[in-house]
């Protein structure tokens, strides 16, 4: 089994993730090592900071994949980005070709900033679901909200979840370690992913959190979580 990274900052100056082509070739370098073999790149989409829209996403995708099939055969990269939903009108960041799904699929990362309000992350996520979409929720741990169970259980009811690899392995402190861990014992996480910025601060790695999850799950859950739910994605299967 090989993993599929669903969120993954590794497109050139578009955001705050790599920030120049030797820091995506380094990325993508670590990446192939580390046995993940499909990588959705998602940039985010900050309306006012990040307004990289989908077609240049989609060209630039296009030339990196120029690189990938002449250095690392069998890795296949994919266009997508991380919407920040917190405010704004979605109908018509799609109109204009600002924010997407991912991997041209109805699946669509969404983001918030972690003190969001609860309400207000429901109401915005209600309004994908009502738009025709399938939300996940980028990094679920990170959100105060989602400390409260009965939150997380509701949402989780309409959404996916995806969490950071490096949360669970502890890397964001003790507080987001814990909170991961307990979604994933909840088994209300759907995706597992990198959210990798760079080639030596949040690297696109999946293997360290795919151990402990092996250890304290079981081989079926690491597949799923890194396999067999991400390919939903590409194929556009509803989970």
């Amino acid at each position: 089994m090989y993993y599929i990274d669903i969120h993954n900052h590794m497109l050139t100056g578009i955001d705050d993730g790599a920030r120049n082509p030797e820091t995506t070739a380094k990325m993508l370098q670590i990446a192939y090592d580390d046995g993940i073999r499909e990588i959705i790149c998602t940039p985010h989409y900050l309306p006012g900071t990040y307004e990289t829209g989908k077609a240049e996403r989609e060209l630039r995708v296009s030339h990196l994949l120029g690189v990938t099939a002449k250095f690392f055969p069998g890795l296949r990269i994919w266009e997508g980005c991380e919407y920040y939903a917190a405010f704004g009108n979605l109908t018509e960041h799609l109109r204009r070709g600002g924010c997407g799904t991912l991997a041209n699929s109805k699946y669509m990362l969404v983001e918030f900033s972690p003190e969001t309000p609860g309400d207000v992350m429901e109401r915005q996520l209600l309004d994908i679901v009502s738009s025709g979409f399938w939300p996940i929720v980028a990094h679920a741990e990170r959100y105060t909200a989602f400390e409260n169970e009965d939150y997380r259980f509701h949402i989780a009811s309409f959404c996916y979840l995806q969490l950071n690899a490096d949360s669970i392995n502890g890397d964001y402190g003790t507080r987001i370690k814990r909170l991961a861990r307990k979604m994933l014992s909840e088994d209300i996480v759907t995706f597992v992913a990198t959210d990798a910025h760079g080639a030596h601060h949040r690297k696109p790695v999946l293997s360290v959190c795919a151990e402990y999850l092996e250890t304290h799950f079981g081989t079926e859950y690491v597949e799923k979580l890194l396999y067999r739910n991400p390919k939903c994605i590409i194929d556009n299967v509803r989970i």
